[in-house]
């Protein structure tokens, strides 16, 4: 009985001190434009966790927000969320990405400008550093949900990128692609004003 109450006790230190990290985050730790949104149950690690690290910048703008359950990291680059952007529950965002304006991340992506290098097959992969190459979604696109964005990637503006899609290359404006490895099948004509298949 007073193990079970040390152990409750101890998990509702664990979760208050994250709750304060949180708070304290949101407050001193976010480039904010109001009216903005960040759900209380999104986690947002963007203060350094070694001193040596640099401290980069989460800039959420007008109109911007993140959903539930959303986590936003820093680490290794900026993470910029332009107006009216948004990254929908679940998903995973991990700097440097830059989401263009009224652009949209559904449910459970991933979105990552950082990802490990593996050289030497014979050592400790985790010791061998980072590969850093900036996400750069541009405005007005839709990313449906279970997506994963690699790093070094451009998508252009006024995309649809169907769910489940992996984005491994650039992706040129007003185009649709889908599938893994993402391809496209549709862009938009001008002169036909629709959409058209590739």
């Amino acid at each position: 009985m007073i193990i079970s109450i040390l152990g409750l006790l101890r998990d509702l230190i664990k979760w208050a001190f994250r709750f304060c990290v949180q708070i304290w985050t949101r407050l001193f730790y976010v480039d904010r434009e109001m009216p903005s949104a960040i759900s209380i149950h999104a986690i947002l690690d963007v203060i350094p966790y070694k001193r040596h690290h640099s401290r980069h910048r989460l800039a959420v703008k007008r109109g911007a927000f993140i959903e539930k359950w959303a986590v936003i990291n820093t680490w290794h680059g900026d993470v910029i969320l332009e107006k009216g952007a948004a990254v929908g529950i679940g998903s995973i965002v991990i700097g440097p990405v830059t989401l263009g304006e009224k652009s949209r991340c559904s449910q459970n992506c991933f979105v990552s400008g950082e990802s490990h290098l593996f050289e030497d097959v014979s050592g400790d992969f985790t010791r061998e550093g980072d590969k850093i190459a900036e996400v750069v979604i541009e405005k007005n696109v839709w990313i449906g949900s279970n997506c994963v964005l690699l790093p070094g990637i451009r998508i252009g503006k006024n995309c649809v990128i169907g769910a489940g899609s992996v984005v491994t290359k650039d992706v040129p404006d007003f185009s649709v692609v889908v599938g893994n490895p993402a391809r496209i099948i549709r862009r938009y004509d001008f002169n036909e004003k629709t959409w058209v298949k590739v």
